[in-house]
């Protein structure tokens, strides 16, 4: 895992408090150098448990990248800086707990041969969940629906931690997004509707893993509140005119 203008792949993975679950994930990620050109990013977002030190020895042995952030600034402010400062010529977002099966990974590098975006998905045909606690499956559906209505979303899973992009096609979203917490999946699949970017869910294999970072009522109610925020400013009038403040014509 290089860091190179060249790689196939750049993997950006945000992470607050994850010193336990992520050197694990990381490991995985570098047995799988051998079959791809990848190379890593990981933001610590404020982290307090030593998640930076805890990867240290591995980011270093891969010439991996580890942005520490002094403050927890939130998982969408720490995936756009991360994906600022990617360089592969397609671009995951994936989540630390790697609850994502990894060999999913080439589904979605196939698909964008033929599409800008391809998102992991737990909704779709050939999908597998294993053991999802009944609190996550409400609030995951729950979710999706008001994302869907409120932001007219054609897509059935937007939450699931592993989205795969075209270089031009995340480093134009991401910076074109606003939102800093959960609900920043959902403004980026907003923001290429709005831009005709061609979106495709992939079905994966996804595991419940414990000790979830998410608090149900209070970060249910910030999604919230995140989702009528990207409803009222993300219009389609204001995306066009940034997009073609940074060059962005119609594909």
């Amino acid at each position: 895992m290089q860091i190179d203008a060249t790689s196939e792949l750049t993997i950006v993975i945000p992470a607050y408090n994850e010193a336990k679950r992520l050197p694990r994930t990381l490991e995985a990620l570098r047995a799988m150098s051998s079959e791809h050109r990848i190379d890593v990013i990981v933001v610590d977002d404020g982290s307090t448990d030593g998640t930076a030190e805890a990867i240290h020895d591995t980011m270093v042995a891969a010439d991996g990248v580890v942005i520490r952030l002094e403050h927890n600034v939130g998982k969408g402010a720490a995936v756009r800086l991360g994906v600022a400062h990617a360089t592969g010529r397609n671009i995951l977002v994936m989540d630390a707990d790697l609850a994502t099966d990894l060999s999913c990974l080439d589904r979605l590098l196939d698909e964008l041969e033929r599409v800008d975006v391809a998102i992991g998905s737990r909704a779709v045909a050939g999908s597998r969940v294993i053991e999802s606690q009944r609190i996550r499956r409400i609030m995951g559906r729950s979710f999706n629906r008001l994302a869907r209505l409120l932001l007219d979303l054609e897509v059935a899973d937007s939450q699931c931690g592993f989205k795969m992009f075209r270089a031009d096609a995340a480093h134009l979203l991401f910076d074109l997004s606003r939102v800093d917490g959960f609900a920043f999946d959902a403004e980026i699949l907003h923001i290429a509707s709005i831009l005709g970017l061609s979106v495709r869910e992939v079905p994966v294999t996804w595991t419940a893993i414990p000790e979830s970072k998410v608090r149900p009522v209070r970060d249910s109610l910030r999604t919230l509140k995140e989702l009528l925020s990207i409803r009222r400013d993300t219009t389609p009038a204001d995306v066009w005119r940034r997009a073609r403040d940074r060059g962005w014509s119609t594909p």
